[in-house]
Parts: structure tokens; C-alpha cells; sequence
């Protein structure tokens, strides 16, 4: 098991336990909604942003895709927490016999959501390492971000909302990003 593994695998989802740790289910919950929202929009958008620069330079043309996934994720979640926080100004709770139980619950859905979304936006990633590749071909985060991109992106293209009318498939998705990455590695040790 290579560094890859152990800090996508095992480190990456203990972080982001710790960091939902201290919020109350009320709050991981409605964080899960606002990243799967802003996950969606940032997808869908990112690739029209990044053929707009690739377009002014394209030499920056494995990056862009990624970058522009990140930060418009970035942008719209962070607006969309100032609204959410604004109108939802107290943590909801369950009663102090439930509190512990709930949430531990919303910090586990919350983890599990935003682990998928960063599992599906290392498709695009720019990283050609052998031993990233092979990860996301066939590692536990290739296989949370397939379904983190069925279930966000491709169910919802397959029931008709789509730009163009297509479905998505996660699948060809992941082998083009995956096999651009490395292909911009390849071109650069020539």
C-alpha cells in the first residue's frame, strides 16, 4: 500500500470526521445538502469556465478543469452557508437523551457526502503519478467517487436533466480524466 492509499483512504476521511465532529446533526445535515447543491452546480459549470480559459491558454489545459471544479464549489458552498446560516441561526436538537446518537449520525452522513465529492472531483485532477492513477481506477476512492457521481450527477441525467438531453456516464468520465492526466504527464518527461 503505497502514501497514496494511506492519506486518500485513511487519512483523508478521518480529517473530515474530526472537522464535522464538533457540529450538531442539524448542521452536518444541512451542510450534506449544500455540498451535494454545490457540488452539482460546480460540476456542471466548471467545464464551461475551463474551455473559456483554456481558450486564452491552453498550456494550463489539465489544470483548469480541476481548478474551476474547486473553485466554484468553494464560492457558491461558502454563499450558500452565509444564507443557510442566516436563516437557520440555531442548532436544531433532538433532546439530550438523542443529542449523541444524531450526532453522531449527521457527522458520519456528513463525512460520507464530502469524502464522495472529493473522491468524484479527483477524476479531474491533474495528478498523473502511476500510483494515483492506479488508485483512482481501482481504489475504494474510485469506487465512492463513481457512486457519489451516479447518484449526484448521472441519476438526475438520466431522468431527463441534462444539458443536451445525455446521460452522464461516470464511468467514461473517470477514464478520460484519469487517462488526460497522464497523458499530460507522459508529454512532459519527453
Amino acid at each position: 500500500m503505497g502514501l497514496h492509499f494511506w492519506v486518500f483512504v485513511v487519512g483523508l476521511p478521518v480529517v473530515l470526521f474530526a472537522v464535522a465532529y464538533s457540529q450538531c446533526f442539524w448542521t452536518n445535515f444541512l451542510n450534506c445538502l449544500l455540498i451535494i447543491l454545490c457540488s452539482a452546480l460546480s460540476f456542471n459549470y466548471a467545464q464551461l469556465l475551463a474551455n473559456l480559459i483554456n481558450d486564452q491558454a491552453p498550456e494550463w489545459s489539465a489544470f483548469t478543469e480541476f481548478a474551476c471544479m474547486w473553485l466554484v464549489f468553494i464560492i457558491t458552498f461558502l454563499i450558500a452557508k452565509l444564507i443557510c446560516n442566516q436563516l437557520s441561526k440555531f442548532p436544531v436538537r433532538m433532546g439530550k437523551k438523542y443529542d449523541t446518537a444524531f450526532d453522531w449520525v449527521g457527522c458520519g452522513l456528513q463525512t460520507v457526502v464530502l469524502y464522495g465529492w472529493i473522491c468524484f472531483s479527483l477524476f479531474s485532477s491533474p495528478v498523473g503519478d502511476d500510483g494515483f492513477a492506479q488508485m483512482m481506477r481501482s481504489g475504494v476512492p474510485s469506487s465512492v467517487g463513481q457512486i457519489y457521481g451516479t447518484v449526484v450527477v448521472g441519476l438526475p441525467s438520466s431522468l431527463g436533466m441534462s444539458m443536451g438531453g445525455q446521460s452522464f456516464d461516470v464511468s467514461k468520465y473517470a477514464r478520460t480524466r484519469i487517462q488526460r492526466a497522464q497523458d499530460e504527464v507522459n508529454h512532459d518527461k519527453k
